[in-house]
């Protein structure tokens, strides 16, 4: 009933940053959302079974009958919104996001093996340009799928050196990681990882997981 109308999302604006806070409370924060969201969803259809039929024979219909067909006309449209809004969400990819506070011990492992095949393949095929090893540190945001295919990768915090950040993009989208088994697959149909990447004369490619 809000002057401007209702928001299309349940969902707070969030900023793209913040500070303190764990991908597990924000996946908190939404689940709760949507738990209210079917909360509300339900208390609508209740209103609208509560509610008399309407009198269709009516030539003159008293001013109680005239403003409960108002709010009648009012629920359903409310309804077909939420349950619009819920097919659409329910459309979308779940996402988990892996950040070093992420406790369950499956996420932790399939990380620890995609961890290794980067530094593998980095160290194997360590970034050059022309004919001199490219060293330096970036941040990388990386979208693995179900299927273990790289959906995405992006460079958020770059090297200084555009050549070795595309380099490294490169490195992780010719890979292919493992297939999601039934336990992350009841969570999510994708998982989003944060890494530092260090590309080093001593070791080759190191990675870690990052929180920011």
């Amino acid at each position: 009933d809000a002057e401007k109308g209702r928001a299309t999302s349940p969902l707070p604006p969030q900023p793209t940053a913040r500070m303190g806070e764990t991908p597990e409370e924000d996946e908190r924060m939404i689940e709760a959302l949507k738990e209210r969201q079917s909360q509300i969803l339900a208390q609508v259809k209740q209103q609208l079974a509560s509610m008399p039929p309407p009198d269709l024979q009516a030539v003159n219909p008293s001013p109680e009958s005239v403003e409960r067909e108002q709010r009648r006309q009012l629920l359903t449209k409310l309804l077909a919104e939420i349950e619009k809004r819920i097919n659409e969400e329910n459309a979308r990819p779940r996402k988990r996001y892996v950040s070093p506070s992420t406790r369950e011990e499956v996420y932790a492992i399939y990380y620890d093996e995609l961890r290794r095949k980067i530094e593998d393949r980095g160290t194997a095929n360590f970034p050059e340009a022309g004919g001199r090893k490219l060293y330096g540190e970036l941040t990388m945001v990386i979208t693995v799928n179900h299927t273990g295919g790289v959906l995405s990768t992006e460079v958020v915090q770059p090297s200084g050196n555009p050549t070795l950040d595309r380099r490294a993009e490169s490195i992780v989208r010719g890979l292919s990681f493992g297939v999601f088994n039934e336990a992350m697959r009841r969570r999510a149909d994708q998982i989003v990882v944060v890494s530092r990447f260090r590309f080093t004369r001593e070791a080759g490619l190191q990675t870690q997981m990052s929180g920011q």
